[in-house]
């Protein structure tokens, strides 16, 4: 599996604002899109923008500590810095990976508001215990990792 991420920025420069983050799948030598957004008070789109963000903060009611922190344009500056990436595979003791593809996240909630209901895992699934006990020889290999020019790579 193939995954690009893509930064955008203002001006299309490597130090241009950075106004938007897209990912998309080459595979057979066809470019897969990422999916359109289909949550009612979020303009559809396929990537992350400012707009974006805050829409999706309001509508599922969360706080926007993105914004906060300076959003976007904060990532941009962090990345032009330099950063590190930093890739894993991981389990999570606290929420079980609910929050990620539960039928429902919170389990009390109700699965018919926005940002409820996430997946088809039941909201009971995903004890880290159990998952270690069944699956402990999971591994996940990343290769083939590279950075550039968007096209380039």
């Amino acid at each position: 599996m193939t995954v690009v991420t893509q930064f955008i920025t203002s001006d299309g420069t490597d130090s241009g604002d950075l106004i938007e983050i897209k990912r998309v799948y080459p595979q057979d030598g066809k470019i897969i899109q990422n999916s359109q957004t289909d949550v009612s008070g979020i303009d559809t789109t396929n990537s992350v923008t400012t707009d974006f963000c805050a829409q999706q903060k309001e509508v599922f009611g969360d706080t926007d500590s993105f914004s906060a922190k300076g959003g976007l344009q904060k990532m941009g500056n962090d990345v032009a810095e330099g950063v590190v990436l930093v890739l894993s595979i991981w389990d999570d003791y606290s929420q079980g990976m609910r929050w990620l593809d539960a039928e429902a996240y919170p389990a009390d909630a109700d699965p018919s508001k926005p940002g409820i209901a996430r997946g088809t895992c039941a909201v009971d699934s995903g004890e880290p215990s159990e998952v270690e006990s069944q699956h402990g020889s999971a591994s996940v290999t990343f290769s083939a990792i590279k950075f550039g020019a968007i096209g380039s790579t």
